[in-house]
Formats: C-alpha cells, sequence, structure tokens
C-alpha cells in the first residue's frame, strides 16, 4: 500500500531554512547586529555633528596655529623695533598689518598676545577649577553646616562685583601686573559660580539610588565623591570651564584697560594691545582694530566651542542619531 512519508523535501527539493545555518544553494546567512555606543562615544559623536560647537573648533585651532607656529614663520619678534618703520600702515613691505610709534610689528604682537592671553586662561582655569569643584563638592554633599558655612562665604564674595574685587587686589599688589599675575588673581576669584554649580548637582545626585548602594556597601566618601558624584557633572564642569576661559579673556582685558592688569617692559597680551591702541584709534586705526578683532575672534570661538559641548552633553539632543 502506498504511503505518503514526512520528509525533509520540499518542492524543488529545497530544505526548510534553519535558522544559523546555511542553504542547500550555497546562500550565505546575513547577520545584522547593532554595535552599542558607550555614553562617551555618543557626547564625542554629537559633538563632532555639531556645527556649532566645529566651527568654534576649527577658529580656535588656527588661533592657536596662528600664535603660537605664525612667529616661528614669520620670525620676527614683537620686542624687535625698528626706528626706520614708525607708525606704517597695513599692507608696507615686511609689515602685513603695520607697526606701532617705536617700529614694533603689530602681527608679531597679535601673535604674541594670542599666546599670552591662553596662558592667562590656562592658569585661570589650572586655579579656579580644583578650588570650585572641592568647595562646590564639599557644600553639596555634606550640607548642613559644612554648606551653611561654604556656601554664605560664597554669597559674600559675591555681593562685590568681580571685577571691583579684582581691581581692589591688583592695585595693592603692583607687582602682580604681569601674565602670571594677572591669571592667579582671576583664579583666585573666579571659582564662585563653579562652586555654585557643582553644589546644585550635588545636592541631587547624593539622592540617588547608587550612591545609597555605594553607602550600603561600605564605600567611603571620598569613594562616592570622585567615583560616583564628580563623573556625572563632567558634562557641567566641561561647560562652565569653557565658557569661563572666555570670561577669562574679557576680564584680562577690562583690567589692563583700567591699567590694573598686564603692564610693564616687554609684557603684553591681547588687552595690554587694544588699551595700548585705544588713544591711536581715530589716527592710526589698525593698533585698535586688529588686536580687538583677534580678542573678539577668540572669545568667540570659545562661546561657540562651549555651547557645542552643552548640545553634546544633552541627552534630549536628538539633532544627530546615537
Amino acid at each position: 500500500m502506498a504511503t505518503t512519508e514526512a520528509t525533509t523535501e520540499t518542492v524543488g527539493g529545497l530544505l526548510p531554512a534553519v535558522p544559523g545555518t546555511p542553504q542547500n544553494g550555497g546562500g550565505v546567512e546575513r547577520e545584522f547586529t547593532v554595535k552599542a555606543r558607550s555614553q562617551r562615544q555618543q557626547i564625542v559623536r554629537r559633538f563632532f555633528h555639531d556645527k556649532v560647537g566645529m566651527t568654534g573648533l576649527v577658529i580656535f585651532v588656527l588661533l592657536l596655529a596662528f600664535g603660537f607656529l605664525g612667529p616661528l614663520v614669520q620670525g620676527v619678534d614683537y620686542a624687535t623695533q625698528n626706528s626706520n618703520a614708525q607708525s606704517v600702515p597695513p599692507g608696507t613691505a615686511g609689515y602685513l598689518l603695520g607697526s606701532d610709534a617705536i617700529g614694533r610689528d603689530v602681527m608679531a604682537g597679535i601673535m604674541t598676545g594670542v599666546q599670552r592671553s591662553l596662558f592667562i586662561v590656562l592658569l585661570f582655569v589650572a586655579i579656579a577649577f580644583p578650588l570650585g569643584l572641592l568647595v562646590g563638592a564639599l557644600a553639596g554633599y555634606f550640607g548642613r553646616w559644612v554648606d551653611s558655612l561654604l556656601m554664605r562665604f560664597v554669597d559674600l564674595i559675591l555681593t562685590v562685583p568681580l571685577l571691583v574685587v579684582l581691581i581692589v587686589v591688583a592695585s595693592n599688589f603692583p607687582g602682580s601686573r604681569t601674565p602670571l599675575g594677572v591669571g592667579v588673581i582671576l583664579g583666585l576669584f573666579g571659582w564662585l559660580d563653579l562652586a555654585r554649580i557643582v553644589r546644585s548637582q550635588f545636592l541631587s545626585l547624593r539622592e540617588k539610588e547608587y550612591v545609597e548602594a555605594a553607602h550600603a556597601m561600605g564605600a567611603s566618601n571620598s569613594r562616592i565623591i570622585f567615583k560616583h558624584l564628580i563623573p556625572n557633572t563632567l558634562g557641567s564642569l566641561i561647560v562652565w570651564t569653557t565658557l569661563a576661559a572666555a570670561t577669562a579673556i574679557t576680564l584680562e582685558a577690562a583690567l589692563t584697560y583700567l591699567g590694573f592688569g598686564v603692564n610693564g617692559a616687554n609684557q603684553t597680551s591681547l588687552g595690554r594691545l587694544v588699551s595700548d591702541g585705544v588713544q591711536a584709534a581715530s589716527t592710526r586705526p589698525w593698533l585698535f582694530y586688529f588686536p580687538g578683532l583677534a580678542l573678539i575672534i577668540i572669545v568667540l570661538a570659545i562661546n561657540l566651542i562651549g555651547d557645542g559641548i552643552r548640545d553634546a552633553f544633552d541627552p534630549s539632543n536628538r539633532r544627530v542619531r546615537a
């Protein structure tokens, strides 16, 4: 009697597809996998796809090249004086941006000014960042009398405008009117806003479940602060650093313009160049407008970078797929 047996053959002699095995016809199995990106990779990806941030970064890199590599290409020292080329206008042979009243090259001065201004910013961040982070972390984490004591001290200093405080300090220490001295003064009094930002972040983060779990497992306060809390405030810290750096350049220029900033022989910065060129703005405008333009560009570039970083750390930013 004819019977029908169940076999694995189908019409056409093909076997049914079995997951994970190639077909008899020699077809290649295709697997689609999605590689998860870490939070750091997502932040970097969002930043590099942010047009504003990348524009600022490109401008800033070009300024760095102009300030630090330009003197090597040009080969002219700003301190060099040429009595035969005093107050020559821009475009004169050997003086692309003109010269000042004693024959110094304006372009060489701007290059040196960019170096000194960035040195002031670096010194400012190196001093203000750890101070603000320490005070804000202690106040926000421990709270109670520690918070009250530290924050009342911060509020007391903030009652006086920062520029006034800087002028008073600089006037009592005339020897500090150098790029090093100005950077130290800015750093010693520029951490107050950061302390308040870190404090507010810590007040929120210390109530999270992972902090309570760390406490339950016997983790020390220092480990919780440095291992769990500070990494979670990193976005705010980086944004503050970029924006405060631009503010430091502006404050240095204001101090110098008022006579309490960078001063002395062979001492210069962008603020000093702008201050020196104010009196000659009507007769020799290149002495004022070129350094002023460089100052505006460097502040703008840093602010654009800060905006890009802020957007990159914003988890609600969906303009770029993570």
